[in-house]
């Protein structure tokens, strides 16, 4: 009899025991029913028709930051548009140069003019300095002559009066005396002509000295002047045409280019997470050519109950172990998404085993993966990785998660006395 009661008693206590070991974790955490290490998946689209120049990727290969992930050729490209506009900068290129030639003459050609107006200038001085001092000679002589035949024919003129000589002698020195005072005034004309000639000759005017003409020079220097002028003009307009030119060849370059060759790099680490068509290969505008696990941006996502929600804030810290591990380690709670919400399952690598209804999704955040350490990228970052995730709770929810945790045990064990149980026994329900 006693031997059956102590036997009752250790099998009680056993059951007791089994129940708070699975019981004790529940009252002092909110654990996960279910969490995975997922990760967003990038998809690698062609821009245009074309085919794979690089080799293929195969899934677990590993893309280090800033590396060229795939390169496609593009199978056709127009680059007619970017020849025509070269060839039209090649030849304001060599109009340039012809004009640039063209203005190096005509300012030569203007120095020797220079030169040979000076010496014109000079001869034409010398020439005029020297007819000057012959005309002052003979201006003096005859200013000399004026004044003899003046004293002569009024002396005649007296001695006419008088009846000492002819009427007619008297006449002939009044007519001489007038053709000096007339050379006198022609030559006094001369030289005032000679004084301007000589001034004028320092404004640049040449007088013609017999067969050359001094104003030569001068005409061909204006013509040069003016048709220099006309080129510098075509020349700067040729220069700012050219430069726009430039920069629309670079701009429609770099388009072709874009357009011609496809070859996408990543800042971060990745690792490839569907394989590439074959080198050589065809791929269409538009088409997948590979996809791509982004292991810069891992998270766990974790789901429990969703009387949680009020409980857990962006900014905890839960306790994480990958199943198959014996490590575990912290991270950081980034964000919560309510139970109705949709998961964009399209876009994530991984989905979570046995989900129920009624979970709370908490996004744990994790740092970045190195791609490029060994059996990173051949595991791929972890990620579909499931794992045990606990969140520390208040001992003041310990009763209510005690009455949720009841619940679910008889909802598993006698569905009808589930039934008839309320979980506001112990208050509102907020564990999982």
């Amino acid at each position: 009899m006693k031997l059956k009661r102590t036997m009752r008693i250790a099998t009680g206590l056993a059951c007791l025991g089994a129940a708070l070991t699975v019981f004790i974790p529940h009252l002092t955490s909110y654990i996960s029913r279910a969490a995975v290490v997922n990760a967003p998946i990038i998809s690698v689209k062609s821009p245009f028709d074309g085919a794979l120049t690089s080799d293929a990727l195969t899934p677990a290969t590993p893309v280090l930051p800033t590396s060229t992930i795939v390169e496609l050729q593009a199978s056709r490209s127009s680059r007619t548009e970017l020849a025509r506009l070269e060839a039209r900068s090649s030849i304001l290129a060599r109009e340039e140069v012809s004009i640039s030639t063209e203005i190096s003459t005509l300012s030569q050609l203007d120095q020797r003019l220079v030169v040979r107006m000076e010496r014109v200038q000079t001869l034409a001085r010398e020439v005029l300095e020297a007819q000057l001092s012959g005309l002052r000679g003979e201006l003096a002589a005859a200013r000399e002559r004026q004044d003899r035949l003046a004293r002569e024919a009024l002396r005649f003129t007296q001695l006419s009066a008088n009846g000492s000589v002819p009427q007619a002698q008297a006449e002939t020195a009044v007519s001489l005396a007038a053709e000096a005072n007339g050379e006198v005034i022609r030559l006094t004309a001369a030289v005032e002509e000679t004084v301007r000639s000589i001034a004028g000759i320092q404004d640049g005017i040449l007088p013609g000295l017999g067969t050359e003409d001094g104003s030569y020079a001068r005409q061909r220097r204006d013509e040069v002047a003016i048709r220099l002028a006309d080129l510098k003009g075509r020349k700067a307009r040729i220069a700012a045409q050219r430069v726009g030119l430039l920069q629309e060849i670079e701009a429609l370059r770099e388009e072709v280019g874009r357009f011609d060759r496809f070859a996408p790099r990543l800042p971060t680490g990745a690792v490839v997470w569907s394989a590439t068509p074959a080198k050589g290969a065809v791929i269409a505008s538009g088409d997948e050519v590979l996809q791509l696990l982004d292991c810069s941006r891992r998270f766990v996502e974790v789901f429990v109950h969703e009387t949680a929600f009020e409980a857990i804030r962006p900014g905890d810290t839960a306790r994480v172990r990958l199943r198959g591990s014996d490590e575990t380690f912290l991270a950081t709670v980034e964000a919560l998404r309510g139970a109705g919400s949709q998961r964009a399952t399209g876009l994530l690598a991984a989905e979570p085993e046995n989900l129920t209804e009624g979970s709370l999704s908490v996004m744990l955040r994790l740092a970045p993966a190195d791609v490029g350490v060994a059996g990173v990228a051949q595991n791929f970052c972890d990620v579909g990785r499931t794992a045990e995730v606990r969140f520390d709770r208040e001992f003041g929810t310990m009763l209510t998660v005690a009455g949720h945790w009841f619940e679910e045990l008889l909802r598993g064990i006698a569905p009808s006395l589930a039934a008839g149980y309320s979980g506001d026994w112990f208050g509102a329900s907020d564990a999982g």
